[in-house]
């Protein structure tokens, strides 16, 4: 093994360097759809932004403090929602499972 090879069970830099132009690719055709805006760092301008919530998955209630595109290890993107408690204690979601608390 030379220095430059990545450990076992790690992704190859030619996977990374592939996963990292499909994640840019990603996030123009995101943005251009016009569904959600996504931002080049992965926040979506989700319509539920800063309002009150319900995790559909735990029940919990809390304030949508942000959605964001992720690039998961095996290389699906992911959104993940960011709730925040009246408490102060945050926790993430899926940001399918997040809808309007009533």
């Amino acid at each position: 093994m030379t220095s430059i090879d990545p450990p076992p069970g790690a992704p190859s830099r030619e996977l990374r360097v592939r996963a990292a132009a499909g994640w840019e690719r990603f996030v123009r055709r995101a943005g251009a759809a016009g569904v959600y805006p996504v931002a080049a760092d992965g926040f979506e301008e989700h319509p539920l932004l800063r309002t009150r919530v319900r995790d559909t998955a735990s029940g919990a209630e809390g304030e949508l403090t942000a959605v964001r595109h992720e690039l998961h290890s095996d290389g699906r993107v992911v959104r993940i929602a960011y709730i925040r408690a009246a408490n102060g204690i945050e926790w993430t979601a899926a940001a399918d499972n997040v809808q309007a608390a009533y």
